[in-house]
């Protein structure tokens, strides 16, 4: 050994060759059985990564060689074009590799027959799998056989077409959940309704396959309203019993204000539910300035100030509670009222077909 050279160096040079041993994944059994289990459909659920696609293409190759169906038969779906590209040649690989290494003769031929076939193979997005059988069966689909599917840009266009028509014909006759939700400040003050109300549709249309109406929870809101109306009048009514400065009658005050602003024309006309629903919800968001000032002293005018604070939490807790359920007697009414966009054909204008309607 040169005396020169370092000692790790010599060590290296003395030690056994490093033998790797590699083990079959953890769940080898499981790709076994998606590859070679033939009879029994198979739902495989797996993070990204771990070698769908791979489990995949060898399922689909394992069917060819069986003859249990032919490739042109055979129908293999992702979500984007990169995928699908990525899928064929992959698929196209497998069977190349595995028409040379089965040592069965007649699987060998299924598979050289199979290449022929893979241009006709029904491999590509779910979207062009829909179109191609739209076209074959474009009567019983009332559709038109030269339609083209819209580019991405395309049906954000198309969409936005169908939303505002259905905007402006519910703003002339507004159903329930439309004529509610104008009324609440937490739309009204920020953008409007209409980005609100968009959002919600586009959030339906991606889920447009769960057309089951929501289940509309009983609510008996008007005489929920008339509730807090009472006990907000009531508990607001204390406040003159404190002194002007006391930080406690102005949080009355300030609970009052919406709620007499909403009821200030009852002397000529019906009590305004909508109205008094967004006053009770304003007073629930936001700036809670008037839950928090409790003054000072163990006495408000001639009553316990103690008291008065309790009766103000438990008011709060009604006011979150009335929130929680209006939401939810709102959200299915809206979903109803906004479903005819989920439902909307298309405008020509924004058609992509060359052919007359």
């Amino acid at each position: 050994m040169n005396e020169s050279m370092p000692a790790a160096a010599a060590i290296a040079t003395n030690a056994e060759p490093v033998r790797t041993v590699s083990s079959p994944p953890a769940d080898q059994r499981v790709r076994d059985r998606i590859r070679y289990d033939l009879d029994t459909t198979l739902i495989i659920e797996a993070a990204a990564g771990t070698g769908k696609t791979t489990a995949l293409v060898s399922r689909i190759v394992a069917v060819v060689a069986s003859g249990r169906s032919e490739l042109d038969r055979i129908v293999a779906v992702t979500f984007t074009e990169k995928a699908a590209g990525e899928l064929k040649l992959r698929l196209r690989a497998e069977i190349e590799r595995a028409r040379h290494d089965d040592p069965d003769p007649a699987a060998r031929e299924r598979l050289d027959n199979s290449l022929r076939k893979l241009e006709e193979a029904r491999i590509g997005t779910i979207h062009s799998f829909c179109s191609d059988l739209l076209r074959e069966r474009p009567v019983e689909a009332a559709v038109d056989p030269m339609f083209e599917v819209a580019a991405e840009d395309a049906t954000g266009a198309i969409f936005n077409a169908a939303f505002d028509r259905w905007f402006e014909k519910a703003l002339a006759n507004p159903g329930e959940g439309l004529r509610r939700i104008l009324r609440r400040p937490d739309v009204t003050d920020r953008a409007g309704p209409r980005p609100l109300l968009r959002a919600a549709a586009q959030e339906l249309l991606d889920w447009r396959d769960f057309d089951t109406p929501w289940h509309h929870e009983p609510f008996e809101r008007d005489r929920e309203i008339d509730g807090l109306v009472d006990e907000i009048e009531a508990l607001s009514a204390l406040a003159t019993a404190g002194n002007p400065e006391d930080w406690l009658r102005r949080a009355l005050e300030e609970l009052r204000r919406p709620i007499a602003e909403a009821t200030r024309l009852e002397a000529v006309r019906d009590r305004d539910y909508d109205a008094l629903e967004a006053a009770l919800l304003r007073l629930v968001r936001g700036n809670d300035r008037h839950w928090r000032w409790r003054g000072a002293g163990e006495r408000f005018g001639e009553f316990a100030r103690a008291e008065i604070l309790a009766g103000r939490d438990a008011l709060r807790v009604r006011l979150n509670e009335f929130r929680d359920r209006a939401g939810a007697s709102l959200a299915p009414l809206l979903r109803d009222e906004l479903w005819p966009v989920v439902l909307t054909r298309w405008p020509l204008p924004f058609s992509r077909s060359t052919s007359s309607p």
